[in-house]
């Protein structure tokens, strides 16, 4: 099967776009190729548009320097077997529910009857990642989802009540900023605003630890700016990390942390690799089970807070570990 197929590349959604424009300008092709494609490509695609030097003659030039397609449609939306077969597998997956509502997935599923799905969820198993995650196929965990989610878009408040580790069950009003999906525990969350408190700092709320939500029916004007809070929620010292090349460590620590802000130094005699890496407080103590699942490969060499929190991680664990021998030895 061709994966790489043309029409997937970032030409064909240019030359698509062009097209289905009634008349586009010269500014109008290039501010198109600068969104869609590539820049330098502007120069080369509208003499291929136009009847320019031997080009297809797709464009047609008006009286007014102007252009208007000589197709009588909007290009056609193409959907491949291979996109069939993704979408076949990908409605597979529980969490999909949290996105579409039961109709869409019901008409999908007639759609792709015959359609071979292109994978099978069994076929991976993931390392490292909490037993205790979401359960997503919970109709009321689904309901609670759809709403958070849809505050989010509408940029809607909500009145939540949720089970708090620390203060037990907790209720107030807030307004939802940005989901999130965690990986590592298989959980999402919403960075909301505690509009109870008045409060202008961000906090977590996981959506598998919200008992009810309702709307308030209030819509937010005066919407904060998303991208200056999240920031105030970042670290200020980032992690310094010395990664080793042995057991492909580099490669496999660049997949691991593909979604973290870095900055990397590779040292070509050693093979080791030092990186700046920054990341959300709230996500500290996720971060350091992620490293500390590469053992020895990988270093933390500042800030010394986050080396004292990884020492005591190691050593309760060898306590753990430790004591699970002694029983061993006892009950032998």
């Amino acid at each position: 099967m061709d994966i790489f197929s043309e029409i997937y590349g970032a030409y064909y959604r240019a030359m698509e776009k062009i097209l289905a424009c009634s008349r586009v300008t010269k500014k109008d092709i290039e501010d198109i190729f600068h969104e869609e494609a590539f820049a330098e490509s502007f120069f080369e695609a509208e003499k291929k548009l136009t009847a320019r030097e031997g080009g297809w003659g797709l464009l047609l030039e008006n009286a007014d320097g102007s252009f208007s397609p000589i197709t009588k449609h909007i290009p056609p939306k193409i959907v491949t077997e291979l996109q069939k077969r993704w979408l076949k597998a990908k409605l597979a997956d529980p969490k999909m529910r949290l996105f579409l509502d039961d109709d869409t997935i019901e008409r999908l599923d007639r759609r792709l009857e015959l359609t071979k799905p292109l994978y099978s969820c069994e076929l991976f198993r993931k390392h490292d990642v909490f037993s205790d995650g979401d359960y997503y196929s919970d109709e009321k965990y689904i309901k609670n989802f759809r709403m958070v989610m849809n505050a989010v878009l509408r940029k809607e408040q909500l009145e939540i009540s949720y089970k708090s580790p620390r203060k037990g069950t907790t209720t107030g009003k807030y307004l939802p900023i940005k989901l999130e999906y965690s990986e590592k525990n298989d959980k999402f969350r919403v960075y909301c605003l505690n509009l109870s408190i008045n409060s202008r700092r961000l906090m977590l709320i996981n959506i598998g630890r919200i008992i009810d939500v309702h709307s308030v029916g209030v819509i937010t004007e005066d919407y904060p700016d998303i991208g200056e809070m999240l920031a105030e929620c970042r670290c200020t010292e980032p992690a310094v990390l010395e990664v080793s090349g042995e057991r492909n460590g580099v490669e496999r620590f660049m997949l691991e942390f593909a979604g973290y802000e870095k900055r990397t130094e590779l040292d070509a005699k050693t093979g080791k690799c030092k990186v700046r890496l920054w990341y959300d407080l709230s996500d500290e103590t996720e971060l350091l089970i992620r490293i500390l699942g590469f053992g020895p490969v990988i270093r933390i060499i500042a800030p010394k807070s986050l080396r004292e929190r990884a020492r005591e991680r190691i050593e309760r664990q060898t306590d753990l570990l430790s004591g699970r021998s002694r029983i061993s030895e006892n009950n032998e």
